[in-house]
């Protein structure tokens, strides 16, 4: 794989009815179109033995099931909106657009090509194209008690400290004291066992090599076809799905990524106790957290 294509993967593993409406006019298709239902309507009546009454009592039951409907997704997006505050899922975005960016030091790319795949990614990712597509995900993935129980969770005061210290660790800003503290204070103080079997549990419920891996991979793949777009290939050349190609890059970012994970982990929750950490545990194994950590996945991997 062509270096200048393939981002780093530490620098990605980081975070883990519609209706038909026929206008009255005076057209003679619009006409037809009217008096063919209506005699539709007559055919239903005497085929079917259904009267007037009871064929009007039918259309209120659909009627009123039709605007149930309606008010439950309305229902449904405002918890969606009021997730995606309380879980500031928003933050996630400075990640997408940090793993996009290129610098013109790290690639061997001409300066105009960086610049413009850089004003790209600013345009492609706005924060209004980040909510659309992250709350459509979800919507997908998640029923209406798992966000109620999410939005509980994120209100409560462990759920709380648990999205500020997750919300710090994923700042790309802080990739370096990350590192630092995964390089200097783990080697010198490794953490108790029953501490990391902890860690690796809760690593384990949260999936978290499989989807950190999945999310590099897409993040990889996605500024490649940026830079195909900018530089396309001589001779219009095709280019594999996007699924090969992430198959084929998944087995080396795969490789480091639990040490990797392990490590990221041990830092986020340094200052949880324990018993906190278990209590997070036990909150995670509930089909709503993890069903939540697959559709941000998922969300950002399709963006990507």
């Amino acid at each position: 794989m062509n270096a200048a294509l393939t981002m780093d993967s530490k620098r990605l593993a980081g975070i883990w009815l519609f209706t038909v409406k026929i206008p009255f006019s005076s057209s003679g298709v619009t006409r037809k179109v009217f008096f063919r239902s209506g005699r539709f309507i007559k055919k239903l009546f005497s085929s079917s033995g259904m009267t007037k009454t009871s064929f009007f009592r039918s259309g209120l039951f659909i009627s009123t099931l039709f605007f149930v409907v309606l008010a439950k997704a309305n229902d449904k997006q405002l918890l969606l909106d009021e997730l995606y505050e309380s879980a500031r899922l928003e933050q996630q975005l400075q990640w997408v657009q940090t793993s996009m960016t290129l610098q013109t030091n790290e690639y061997a790319l001409p300066r105009d090509v960086v610049n413009i795949m850089n004003q790209m990614v600013k345009i492609r990712y706005s924060p209004g194209y980040f909510r659309s597509a992250m709350t459509a995900t979800l919507d997908e993935a998640l029923s209406m008690g798992e966000l109620e129980n999410l939005i509980q969770w994120y209100s409560s005061p462990l759920g709380q400290k648990i999205l500020k210290l997750e919300t710090e660790a994923n700042d790309p800003t802080n990739a370096q004291v990350i590192q630092a503290y995964i390089e200097k204070t783990l080697s010198r103080q490794p953490p108790r066992n029953d501490r990391l079997i902890l860690i690796e549990s809760l690593m384990e419920v949260l999936d978290t090599v499989d989807l950190s891996t999945e999310l590099a991979a897409s993040a990889s793949v996605g500024a490649q076809r940026l830079l195909r777009e900018v530089m396309p290939r001589p001779g219009g050349k095709p280019v594999l799905s996007a699924n090969i190609l992430k198959s084929r890059e998944k087995p080396t970012i795969r490789k480091n990524m639990a040490k990797r994970m392990q490590g990221v982990f041990l830092y986020t929750y340094r200052s949880l106790p324990d018993h906190e950490i278990r209590q997070y545990l036990q909150f995670a194994s509930d089909n709503a957290m993890r069903n939540f950590q697959r559709g941000q996945i998922q969300a950002m991997a399709r963006m990507l």
